[in-house]
């Protein structure tokens, strides 16, 4: 087995147009060097910049076989409606987007060219890709782009950033200058249209679009598609960018938890796996395949609904934070991989205020707090799923961990579908999953009232809210920064995020897989990179 586990350096040439992790991390290079196990313990820096795997030059054919966690019944096509990590996956493989997050999470043109803002900051021009086809043959024009952003910003899409993105544009906003220019006229001074259209639900989709006939201008095309169960998609042969992709096809199967894609990689049912806890690369050690480990600030939070009780008492979040030991949680779920948290996201954010002191484990500061709320002997059921490597594994060990507060935590796990379908956002305490981004982003995703689509927790802050609006406006990208670490003092102060570790985004592959790079964004597996993928 060869065990990648090296931080990353700092990206010294980012600006303010990177999306995830800005002033974060550049990849290293994949090495086939088997290294012990007993290494994974510590990490060792490294100089090298973000590479594919050294296993010879890429060779065209073959049909890769990728078992994802994550999916159910609730799994999808439609571009611009991606909830889960399969989702995502698999969009990524049949959409492309306007720009998209290289490895070391820079936002880079996928779809534009080119893009300009004005100078008073709410109208950006994108200069459109030339000599694009969609899967049927249909020229990509900026036609596309105003169906694609008006379908969007529909309800009844069910789009994650509509209505984070309708705070700033209006259907009527979006405006096609030519059939290769387009114009967005938002309705304040915004800085973070960039930073959205690399998203996977920003995926640009043709005029009419079906999601039963999903058509798109990705690498693949769709071939078959059952939920819950396998994709196949095929190569597009008309595919703009030279080369690519190596694959003939993609398989892309939903695997119910962790042992079973284990299991799969070692069969060589699989080609790809995903999600993976230090536990599974203990069980890989000494085979043939190749264990990934990225560093991202993955986060696996705790939710506590700030509309129910007991969590709605500020009082009982902050106990439920001062229970977690987070340096013995980092250690027996990951194994020393990842690093600690501090109940705050986006660490690697320029505004992520770095003079916040450390919460540490505070029992009898908890139990204090639980008492003066009337919650003395309280006791909440976590509800769970493997939705993420070592998901479960931090549920278990923060039941044990709240005994010491005389917390009774009953464990309640679900498989990913039923969770998402039944429980997600609907229940006091639970868990959830987010992937690398910056600041912003993810606030608005997460923490703005009703707006945000992914606010599992219902925080619905005024200061918070209006420091946001005020954030994503400004051009000063000083202010920015002070703004956003004025609502990451909030978060930390009174927000509902228990956030105890950034955890390890670790992946595994068979020997003969190539173009594997490490990835900062935590977009699992290679960034979902899959054009740049080939076999041996």
């Amino acid at each position: 087995m060869s065990v990648d586990k090296r931080a990353s350096d700092p990206d010294a040439g980012s600006t303010r147009r990177t999306f995830i992790r800005d002033a974060a991390m550049a990849g290293g290079t994949i090495v086939g060097v088997p290294a012990l196990l007993a290494a994974c313990g510590s990490s060792s820096s490294s100089t090298s910049s973000t590479s594919t795997t050294p296993v010879g030059t890429p060779k065209r054919g073959g049909a890769l076989r990728v078992g994802i966690s994550a999916g159910g019944a609730t799994d999808t096509l439609d571009a611009q409606h991606t909830p889960s990590t399969i989702d995502i996956a698999r969009a990524t493989q049949l959409y492309d987007k306007l720009f998209q997050r290289d490895p070391a999470g820079n936002i880079e043109p996928m779809l534009a060219l080119e893009s300009s803002l004005n100078s008073a900051g709410d109208v950006l021009t994108v200069k459109l890709r030339p000599n694009v086809k969609f899967h049927d043959g249909k020229p990509f024009t900026s036609e596309d782009v105003v169906y694609s952003f008006k379908r969007i910003l529909n309800p009844n899409t069910g789009a994650d950033i509509a209505a984070q993105l309708s705070l700033v544009l209006a259907p009527s906003g979006v405006h096609a200058i030519d059939p290769m220019t387009v114009q967005f006229h938002f309705k304040t001074p915004y800085n973070n249209f960039e930073d959205i259209a690399g998203r996977t639900s920003s995926s640009i989709v043709p005029v009419g679009f079906n999601p039963k006939n999903p058509i798109g201008t990705g690498p693949f095309k769709y071939q078959s598609f059952t939920p819950g169960t396998q994709s196949t998609f095929v190569r597009n042969p008309n595919y703009w960018q030279p080369g690519r992709p190596y694959l003939d096809s993609i398989v892309t199967t939903d695997v119910a938890d962790e042992s079973t894609q284990v299991d799969g990689l070692l069969s060589a049912q699989f080609d790809v796996i995903n999600a993976l806890s230090a536990s599974s690369v203990a069980a890989l050690s000494g085979t043939a395949v190749r264990v990934v480990e990225n560093k991202s600030g993955t986060w696996v939070p705790f939710t506590q609904d700030c509309d129910l009780r007991p969590f709605s008492d500020v009082r009982v979040r902050q106990a439920m934070r001062l229970i977690v030991d987070r340096p013995q949680m980092l250690e027996q779920v990951f194994d020393g991989y990842g690093s600690v948290a501090n109940d705050m996201f986006s660490p690697y954010d320029p505004g992520y205020p770095t003079d916040v002191p450390q919460r540490e484990q505070d029992i009898p500061q908890a139990k204090s707090l639980l008492k003066a709320a009337g919650y003395p002997d309280l006791q909440v059921s976590l509800l769970t799923a493997p939705v993420s490597g070592g998901e479960v594994s931090m549920a278990e060990v923060f039941a044990t961990q709240a005994k010491a507060a005389g917390v009774q935590v009953s464990l309640q796990l679900y498989t990913v579908g039923d969770f998402y379908a039944k429980y997600y956002q609907k229940v006091p305490f639970a868990m959830d999953y987010g992937t690398n981004q910056l600041y912003l982003p993810n606030a608005g995703q997460l923490m703005i009232g009703n707006t945000s689509f992914f606010n599992a927790c219902h925080f619905n802050d005024p200061e918070y809210n209006s420091l946001y609006y005020s954030a994503i406006a400004t051009t000063d990208s000083a202010r920015r920064g002070d703004l956003i670490g004025q609502m990451a003092r909030i978060d930390h102060e009174r927000g509902a995020y228990i956030v105890p570790v950034f955890s390890p985004v670790i992946e595994a592959y068979a020997g003969n897989v190539g173009g594997i790079r490490k990835s900062v964004t935590g977009v699992s597996p290679g960034n979902a990179d899959f054009k740049n993928f080939w076999i041996a």
